[in-house]
């Protein structure tokens, strides 16, 4: 019992984490065309235009316990850098976001500069080559391969089930090129495919 109360102490002790990163394949939308990274605060509108309804307001602490549910595709509190997903654009910087991930609702957000807004190939090519890359946990293992060419019927080089590290060296198109080093500590270099043709991510930038 006094064990108990210890560990139950602790765990009341320690921060609450509300850091959020897809896992799971259907944690990303298959429409979505990429990124947008919030500041301390942002407005969401009905319509990419200034004068148009406001349908959200949010103001951002970074702090853990403040935070709220269901509205980052991707959040390291400690970093301060969120990213919500982007499901269409407009003219003269807006983009469509999901502001809540749980509802699916969406409204346009006005970027403030050219790199608020990532295309998935931006974002896999400065995210993917700064942390790597992972597969999502329910990833098929027929994704899990390493190709000699960025096509289907090109010959398999590796399968990639115990990979410790994913580099990435350059995007093309839902194909990457990567080296890895396995189990066996031997480096191994061939194209895996981050996404499906569907839509469907596979593999996500290991953001920490």
């Amino acid at each position: 019992m006094k064990r108990f109360l210890i560990i139950l102490c602790m765990l009341l002790i320690l921060p609450a984490r509300a850091d959020t990163m897809p896992f799971y394949t259907d944690s990303v939308p298959k429409n979505v065309i990429g990124m947008y990274q919030t500041g301390e605060n942002i407005t969401v509108f009905s319509h990419p235009e200034a004068n148009s309804k406001v349908v959200k307001k949010f103001d951002f602490s970074y702090k853990p316990e403040t935070m709220p549910d269901n509205v980052f595709a991707v959040l390291i509190n400690e970093k301060k850098l969120g990213f919500l997903y982007v499901s269409d654009i407009g003219d003269d910087g807006w983009v469509e976001v999901i502001y809540d991930r749980k509802s699916g609702a969406k409204g346009w957000v006005k970027t403030e500069d050219n790199l608020q807004f990532l295309p998935w190939l931006t974002f896999y090519n400065l995210y993917g080559r700064k942390y790597g890359l992972r597969f999502m946990k329910d990833s098929p293992d027929e994704m899990e391969i390493l190709k000699s060419k960025s096509e289907d019927l090109s010959q398999t080089v590796s399968t990639l089930r115990f990979v410790k590290q994913i580099r990435v060296t350059a995007i093309r198109g839902n194909w990457a090129l990567v080296s890895v080093v396995d189990v066996d500590r031997t480096p191994k270099m061939g194209y895996m495919r981050w996404r499906g043709d569907d839509g469907t991510i596979y593999a996500f930038p290991n953001i920490k």
